[in-house]
């Protein structure tokens, strides 16, 4: 299903494209492509009369308009309408970006433009984060619950990291979420992951495994313990053997009576039929007290003179 989206993406993106050259070509360019100044290879001039310097731009971040300038190249145009938007730097246009791709020929999906609202919410630039839940919501085009539900997600983290006070008077709530959300761990770290994926994150934090999972686990456990020893121990056995486990563990004191049982016992290794140590079965500790005990026996038991 992956591949198949990106060949129609693939394909919807060329068609588009050849559309957009047909029209240009017979038509010409009706929307200028969007540009904001970038910060590189500029320099600063002083024009005659002028009080100060003013910035000359030589390169450019292109905002709007990646479909006609490939229409542009298509055709072989070597020239095109352009609209500078103020602004300088890739901050700038980040924040200009945002808001000139809401209206493209191609408009953004529900989920695109949510994710561009959450990607908007953690820039170091706190433009979106300072804006009021229905600015926001109308600059980004996304719904207001949206606002809401990025503000409230964030919120919690910050009062289960103990940054933000859940008991704060209303004045200071709004205080305390900008500050946690200014910090470079807080919105750095958002930044790289999707809204979606922050979600789900934080369902799962909040939905710790139930018991009954862990049951299942356990028991997967043991069973691929026991039949994933390549036939050392055969099925038969190994089900009579459950069945016995599961009567000790119906006892009252079951935990402390199977631990008791069967806590593993100090003896020497055996040999398998290879004649291999089956050492993993020993309980060095016990041994080495042992060993220790039967020591001090034999010093005490020996008579004068002995060596």
């Amino acid at each position: 299903m992956q591949k198949f989206k990106e060949y129609s993406d693939a394909k919807r993106y060329k068609h588009h494209v050849n559309e957009l050259a047909r029209d240009i070509k017979t038509s010409g360019q009706q929307t200028p492509l969007t540009v904001v100044a970038a910060e590189e290879d500029g320099s600063y001039q002083l024009a005659p009369g002028a009080d100060q310097a003013h910035f000359v731009p030589t390169r450019y971040w292109l905002l709007d308009g990646h479909h006609r300038l490939e229409a542009l190249k298509k055709i072989g145009s070597e020239a095109a309408q352009v609209e500078v938007l103020p602004g300088k730097g890739f901050a700038d246009a980040m924040d200009a970006a945002r808001l000139t791709n809401q209206q493209v020929v191609q408009s953004l999906s529900p989920l695109e433009r949510t994710e561009n609202a959450w990607s908007a919410f953690n820039l170091e630039r706190d433009t979106f984060r300072r804006m009021s839940v229905k600015m926001a919501a109308a600059k980004l085009r996304v719904s207001e619950n949206t606002i809401k539900r990025f503000r409230d997600a964030v919120r919690q983290e910050g009062i289960q990291s103990a940054k933000i006070d859940p008991n704060a008077p209303r004045d200071k709530v709004e205080h305390q979420l900008q500050a946690y959300w200014s910090r470079k761990s807080t919105w750095g770290r958002l930044s790289i992951i999707t809204w979606h994926a922050f979600k789900r994150s934080r369902r799962e934090s909040n939905n710790p495994t139930s018991s009954g999972a862990l049951k299942h686990l356990v028991k997967m456990e043991i069973i691929q313990k026991l039949f994933g020893e390549d036939g050392r121990h055969d099925p038969g056995v190994i089900v009579a053997a459950l069945i016995e486990l599961g009567r000790d563990a119906e006892r009252q004191d079951g935990a402390a009576y199977l631990e008791s049982k069967y806590k593993p016992k100090v003896y020497q290794p055996g040999t398998t039929d290879d004649d291999e140590a089956e050492r993993d079965q020993v309980d060095h500790h016990q041994l080495g007290l042992e060993v220790a005990r039967m020591l001090a026996q034999e010093v005490e038991s020996r008579e004068p003179g002995d060596f």
